[in-house]
């Protein structure tokens, strides 16, 4: 303070004029010897001495005294002055006397005005006793606790602390800023150094355990609490801080048993609270100076005793607290917010204040799910000893409204949450995550997003499996009070339910399967009503919203992790209707993957069949040209009848060859050339796909499974595989081979069609664009049976085809036996040696197959002019 360094100055006068440390060690030797006589013929005087005589020769002491021990460590006064001892106590009563004079018979504002006109400091320091008092009383304060013992057995603390309690009657100072004659300070500098060096007395003392023993015994520990509740004028604020300071100091120092009896007895907590409640002056940002000053006392206290925190609790403090933070919300200046930052974090580590220790609840021990090496934790020095003041952060945070509030709040409890790993289980009761939940979809999002991370971190922190928080999660998702906050739950979810394949069971147990089949009706009723057709290839009666599609793709993701490898969560989906559901929602291209996802797990848990069935009647009824469907479906069952053997027994029980045949029959004229209607609205890239996946269904249902193979024999191949084919309008009604070797030298070189028979999945036009169309989706439809008769669907090798006409043409070629089929004019001559093994022949897995390629050569020919 520019203050203290102006009246520093006069102090450092001497040794800023060159003054020496020899010369200054001198002075001082000099002036200690000069304390010792005035003090010796003060004690022991040639004649009594009236009490104005003694004070004055006391005053006369005060600037050597000050002098003297004013740069040395406080340690001192007892080695070098041996009277120091009776010296205290002459100062310290004749500071309450002086103090006592002056406040007697007086009004509060009279008596304020004369205590302080007499401790502020005049002209000079040296003219000055009132000041020159204080400032002896502020070194001796400093000393050690036998000089503190006298001065409290002197009531000089209770005293002080009365004058403290006046001073809130100062009046304002009358030209503050304005500096006499003669005189070094303003009234304002003045009355500062007053309080600074007044409150620095009090400071001293209450850090020995004395002074708050004698405050309590003579009835004014209240003023202190009176004093940093009350209100005051704006000029005498600063009297009010410094009495918080002083109690604070107090409580650190001097809580004894005695001490919080007295606390207790007189309701000091319960006039605090009174006091904030009562006064209408106080603002807001007052109150948390008063809160932050009782939120220490009440720390302090809780290592002597449980007493005082039960006080404020019993005076309604809690309540108290949490209607102003409620009220403090309102304030959106930047001052309140900061309060509010700050009264929050006081209320988080009041959490960890108690004399009781609290426990983890052992019923957490006992849950039906447990993850793999979860151990209750065992509570530290940091564990939650106050429930009442976390329920005071659960309790603002259910009626909060603004994000700022809210976000202080859950950062609190998340606090609390991570400074122990006891402090969850300690709080379980609380049930504070559960009760989140309730009001979680009214937050603002962002506070949202805390809360499902707050959840994250029981599963993934603490390992452990928060059955009560699910459900409250399940009854969140059931009502859907909020898109937003619905899409973040189930994110949350689905986070969870991938890190450990126990909370499939878990969420079965705690209900939240049949919310998540209800979300899904809930769904499949949005798209019913935009898609009346139950399609989407019309466009839609109504726009959906962007998070309703997400919303409900996020549930059949869920779905789709809960039903894998678990046949317990498939039998209870498809008791609550989801599988009806599931099949319903295939149609719709919007979620169709999703929804086939679904019916998937479906028919291979147990009990499937009847879902297989359902998909195979969906694919069988589904419009002639829904090829995507149909592709779809087919793809879906690939996937099954790869995973499962038991699949592939159910697919030919529950006639799923023939419903295959089925789609291939209602194909019929769809490679005709010129494409006959409705075919010639569709890509013929869209046909060749679908019946790539219909072959590979086939031969994929026949692989490992003889019984299969034999059926698909002899029930498909012999009776109607053949004449299926030939009508998809590619080939011909011939059935017997002319004589062709006269033809031969007619057909384009052999090898175009080797490279037609090699391109199955994306045939390039401008290749091939010399050979006719009806011959190259012959070829390709060859292809397609060659692989079902070889089961080389998942084989990528190209078959090396060496064919009798083949080896005619490569004869009038200048080849060698080893060179390919379509040979490259700049290809390098010589020898060169190849160490891969060589390509295994394909081998004839279903013959009937073969047979019906056989029927189908001689209906494999084009006329440019046909005839009749």
């Amino acid at each position: 303070m520019n203050i203290m360094r102006k009246l520093l100055v006069g102090h450092s006068r001497g040794a800023a004029m060159g003054e020496d440390p020899p010369q200054s060690t001198q002075h001082t030797a000099l002036g200690l010897m000069h304390l010792h006589k005035l003090f010796s013929e003060f004690a022991h005087p040639p004649h009594p001495l009236s009490q104005t005589e003694q004070e004055q020769r006391l005053y006369n002491m005060l600037p050597l005294f000050c002098k003297v021990f004013g740069n040395c460590p406080s340690s001192d006064m007892i080695e070098k002055f041996t009277d120091i001892l009776t010296f205290c106590q002459l100062v310290s009563r004749l500071m309450v006397s002086e103090i006592r004079r002056r406040a007697s018979n007086q009004s509060t504002e009279a008596a304020s005005c004369a205590i302080a006109k007499f401790l502020e400091i005049s002209s000079t320091e040296e003219h000055s006793n009132g000041w020159m008092l204080l400032t002896a009383v502020n070194l001796l304060a400093a000393g050690s606790a036998p000089l503190v013992d006298i001065m409290t057995a002197a009531s000089l603390p209770s005293t002080l602390v009365k004058c403290l309690y006046l001073f809130f009657d100062l009046p304002p100072i009358e030209n503050p800023d304005d500096i006499e004659p003669d005189c070094e300070f303003s009234p304002k500098e003045r009355r500062i150094l007053l309080q600074k060096v007044f409150v620095q007395v009090l400071v001293r003392l209450c850090s020995h355990s004395g002074p708050a023993e004698e405050l309590s015994r003579k009835d004014d520990l209240t003023l202190l609490f009176s004093a940093i509740t009350s209100w005051c004028p704006a000029h005498n604020t600063v009297w009010r801080k410094s009495a918080a300071e002083v109690l604070m100091t107090l409580s650190r120092h001097g809580l004894s048993h005695s001490v919080v009896s007295y606390i207790h007895n007189k309701a000091c907590i319960a006039l605090c609270i009174e006091n904030m409640q009562r006064v209408q002056e106080l603002s807001p940002l007052e109150i948390v100076e008063m809160f932050v000053t009782v939120f220490c006392f009440l720390k302090d206290s809780s290592e002597v005793s449980q007493l005082i925190l039960d006080d404020f609790r019993t005076c309604q403090g809690y309540i108290f607290l949490s209607e102003f933070l409620l009220r403090l919300e309102q304030n959106t200046s930047e001052e309140a917010c900061e309060a509010l930052r700050n009264i929050v974090l006081l209320i988080a580590s009041l959490t960890s204040c108690g004399y009781i220790e609290l426990k983890p609840s052992l019923a957490s021990t006992g849950s039906l799910f447990q993850l793999p090496g979860f151990q209750l934790p065992h509570s530290s020095g940091s564990s939650v000893r106050n429930l009442q003041a976390f329920q005071v952060l659960q309790s603002v945070f259910m009626k909060a409204q603004t994000s700022y509030l809210c976000g202080l709040l859950l950062e609190a409890v998340s606090t609390v949450y991570h400074s122990d790993k006891a402090n969850y289980f300690i709080l379980e009761s609380q049930h504070t995550l559960s009760q989140f939940s309730e009001k979680i979809h009214t937050k603002p999002p962002e506070i949202q997003e805390k809360f499902f991370k707050l959840l994250e971190f029981i599963i993934f922190d603490l390992n452990f499996v928060p059955c009560k928080e699910f459900i409250s999660l399940s009854i969140l998702l059931k009502t859907q009070n909020s898109t937003t906050c619905s899409i973040l739950c189930l994110k949350s979810l689905l986070s969870i339910l991938h890190s450990n394949s126990v909370f499939k069971d878990v969420y079965r147990e705690v209900g939240l399967l049949e919310v998540l089949v209800t979300c899904l009706h809930r769904y499949a009723a949005i798209l019913k009503e935009a898609f009346p057709d139950t399609s989407d290839e019309k466009p839609a009666t109504w726009e959906i919203p962007e998070d309703q599609l997400t919303l409900g793709s996020l549930v059949m993701d869920a779905l789709t992790a809960l039903l894998n490898s678990n046949s317990s969560n498939a039998s209870v989906f498809r008791e609550s209707g989801g599988a009806r559901c599931a099949h319903n929602m295939v149609p719709y291209h919007i979620c169709r993957q999703a929804a086939l996802g679904i019916v998937q797990q479906l028919v291979l848990s147990n009990g499937g069949d009847d879902d297989m069935g359902t998909l195979l009647g969906l694919m069988h009824t589904a419009p002639v040209l829904a090829l995507d469907l149909k592709t779809h479906i087919l793809k879906s069952l690939l996937y099954v009848l790869r995973e499962s053997h038991r699949t592939r027994t159910v697919f030919r029980k529950v006639g799923g060859f023939v419903y295959v045949m089925s789609v291939l029959v209602s194909m019929e004229g769809c490679l005709a050339e010129p494409p006959k209607p409705p075919w010639n609205t569709v890509e013929k890239k869209e046909i060749l796909v679908l019946l790539r996946t219909l072959f590979h269904t086939l031969a994929m249902a026949m692989r490992y499974e003889p019984a299969n193979a034999r059926f698909f024999a002899s029930e498909i191949c012999h009776t109607s595989l053949t004449d299926t084919v030939r009508l998809l309008g590619c080939f011909s009604n011939h059935i017997s081979l002319d004589d062709c070797c006269e033809k031969v030298s007619t057909l384009p070189d052999d090898h175009v069609f080797h490279l037609i028979f090699s391109l199955t999945k994306d045939i390039k036009t401008g290749t091939v664009s010399n050979v006719p169309t009806p011959l190259i989706s012959s070829c390709l439809i060859f292809r397609l049976l060659y692989d079902t008769a070889t089961d080389a669907f998942d084989k990528p090798n190209i078959p090396n085809l060496s064919t009798p006409l083949h080896r005619v043409s490569s004869e009038s070629k200048p080849q060698t036996p080893d060179s390919p089929p379509i040979s490259s004019p700049n290809r390098r001559s010589g020898f060169t040696m190849n160490f891969s093994p060589p390509t295994p022949d394909p081998m004839i897995v279903h013959p009937g197959v073969v047979v019906s390629m056989h029927h189908l050569l001689p209906s494999i020919r084009y006329d440019a002019s046909p005839q009749c």
